[in-house]
Order: C-alpha cells, then sequence, then structure tokens
C-alpha cells in the first residue's frame, strides 16, 4: 500500500504497519536474538520515523505540500534534509551503519536460528516472508527518496530553501543517534540479551 501513495505522511504512515510486523517476527521466534531484535527495532523505528516525519514536516512548511509528484530535486535545495532522510530511510531499511541493521540482525538471525532448532517449515517460509517484506521496504523508501530528492527540480521549486536551524537541528540529532547506535550497538544489547535471556528463562 505504501507503494502507491502519493502523499508523503500516508506513505511513511503506511510504512509502519510493516515495521511493527518486524517486531511481532522477532516476538513469535521466541528466541534471545529475536526477543533482543524487537526491542532494538522498537527503539530504532522510533529513530528512523522520527527523522522521516520531521523531514515531512520541513517540506511541507518550505514548500507547501506533501504530494510526493510535485517534488523532485530538493536535495540541492535542501541538503541537510535531504542527508538526513536519506539516514532516516536507511535506518528503517535496516541498513548499516545505522540503528536499523543491529535491530534487524539479532532479529532474522533468531527467527533463523528457531526455524533451525524446530525443524519446522511454517517458520522457513515465515523467515522468507521477513526477507521479502526488507525488500518492499527497500523499495519503497529507495523510490520515496528518488522522487522527493533527486532528479530535476520543477520550476515551481526553484526557490525553495533549506529549513531554519530549529525545524533541522533535532532531525540531525536523530540521525546521530542512529549511526552511533549502529556502530555502537552494545549500549542497548548488553542490556536488552540478559533481559531477555531472564524472560525465557535460558
Amino acid at each position: 500500500m505504501a507503494l502507491m501513495q502519493d502523499d508523503l505522511k500516508r506513505l511513511l504512515a503506511y510504512s509502519s504497519i510493516s515495521q511493527m510486523g518486524y517486531i511481532l517476527f522477532g516476538i513469535g521466534s521466541i528466541s534471545v536474538l529475536g526477543l533482543a531484535g524487537a526491542e532494538m527495532m522498537y527503539v530504532t523505528h522510533a529513530i528512523g520515523k522520527g527523522i522521516l516525519f520531521m523531514m515531512a514536516g520541513i517540506i511541507i512548511v518550505k514548500v507547501g505540500t506533501r504530494s510526493i509528484s510535485k517534488l523532485g530535486g530538493l536535495a540541492g535545495k535542501m541538503p541537510i534534509t535531504a542527508v538526513c532522510a536519506v539516514i532516516g530511510a536507511l535506518t528503517i531499511m535496516g541498513v548499516p551503519p545505522t540503528s536499523g541493521f543491529m535491530g534487524e540482525w539479532p532479529l532474522f538471525f533468531g527467527a533463523l536460528e528457531t526455524a533451525i532448532e524446530e525443524g519446522s517449515t511454517l517458520r522457513a517460509v515465515t523467515f522468507g516472508l521477513g526477507l521479502v517484506a526488507t525488500a518492499l521496504t527497500m523499495s519503497y523508501m529507495l523510490w520515496m527518496l528518488k522522487r522527493v530528492f533527486f532528479g530535476k527540480t520543477p520550476e515551481h521549486l526553484e526557490n525553495v530553501k533549506e529549513g531554519s536551524w530549529y525545524m533541522t537541528a533535532p532531525m540531525m540529532v536523530l540521525a546521530g543517534f542512529s549511526i552511533v547506535i549502529g556502530i555502537y550497538p552494545d549500549i542497548f544489547l548488553k542490556t536488552i540479551i540478559p533481559y531477555m535471556s531472564g524472560v525465557l528463562g535460558v
């Protein structure tokens, strides 16, 4: 459904559905790494989606529309917003070195571990569907970035300027958090993994 949206904020809202699916996927794995990954996904979704909704807000204020079809080439006009949006999208896609990768990696590893241990065909199929969902997430995020920030700039956007510092600063802080957590995941995982081991009694 996200791929069919022309409304930028609606696309971001629909994309949250798949992110909640990841969390349930991790919980359903009933493994320490799966539960830890689900908890990390909860954190990383808040960071990534926070960045992207701030990006949408800046575009609405500075451009006056949230219609993707009326946007394009904004990277040259709004470089800070564009860089932060790319980091936010990479976070949602689960690409290193963002926090999203450190959410998805243990989640999928835990799910695969459980599928192998149980020899369950259903769990193996579910794991495969999770990979398909990741590919779809990448497709609509990359499509959104391409349509909004790259390509030819429409004439009506020639005079668009970057958002003010109080608009971009919070977005930059969250983008920084994503990179820091992606590089130093033990900030969270050292606490989460022992706790999840206790939850499962292992």
